[in-house]
């Protein structure tokens, strides 16, 4: 029961990506992804747990006039010893201007359900989490990696239960990373505090890749 548990922790926080919107991301970032279509731009993560592909994340940012819609779907199954373990999320962001306007996602969690909404409200967002709705101030972002506005707010928010994370970002430096198959130059940020991740972002602010550890488990997301 104790590794059970902490491997479906394990594994729920690894999807809790949860890795700039499109002002963030000029042209060129899409050749991380290949070629865009009408404009859109597609990102697929690779999921390891350790060395071992769990699951995939694809991340699909749209341009619609003056507002981005990003599109996030995320799958992993696992079997550990004669532990299955599944998760599905899906999720749709609203940006403009840099600024979140909407998000809504809904979550198989190991077959517990959740379902979430957050709308700019006045002058901050109107969140509901399973039917229980609650004020969020507006200097709060969901945990939603693929942008490096992440990198910005020091109160994150999970996107599967809207449970808030207190924590500070820092550049730890610039290096190079194995991604989409070749080495890309990246600069490497740490969030640290009730959430913890390492990110790493190409210089057009395309995640390349993010790893964090829970419950012994080295959790990785590699762009393919």
């Amino acid at each position: 029961m104790t590794m059970t548990r902490a491997l479906r922790a394990t594994l729920a926080a690894a999807l809790m990506s949860g890795a700039g919107i499109a002002a963030l991301l000029p042209a060129g970032a899409a050749s991380a992804a290949g070629t865009p279509t009408e404009g859109a731009r597609s990102l697929t993560y690779q999921i390891l747990m350790g060395e071992d592909p769990i699951g995939t994340e694809q991340v699909r940012i749209e341009p619609l006039g003056d507002r981005t819609r990003v599109t996030v779907v995320a799958t992993t199954r696992v079997k550990v010893l004669f532990i299955n373990f599944r998760y599905d999320h899906k999720r749709e962001e609203v940006w403009k201007g840099g600024a979140l306007e909407s998000m809504t996602a809904t979550t198989d969690d190991d077959g517990t359900p959740h379902s979430m909404s957050l709308t700019r409200d006045g002058g901050g967002y109107r969140m509901t989490v399973d039917g229980k709705a609650r004020e969020v101030a507006a200097d709060a972002l969901p945990l939603t990696l693929w942008t490096p506005e992440v990198l910005k707010h020091r109160t994150l928010l999970s996107v599967i239960d809207g449970a808030p994370y207190k924590a500070a970002a820092r550049k730890v430096g610039a290096e190079t990373v194995e991604a989409g198959g070749k080495a890309v130059p990246a600069a490497h940020h740490r969030i640290d505090g009730d959430v913890e991740r390492e990110l790493w972002y190409a210089a057009d602010g395309t995640l390349l890749k993010t790893r964090f550890k829970r419950s012994g488990y080295d959790i990785t997301y590699v762009l393919k």
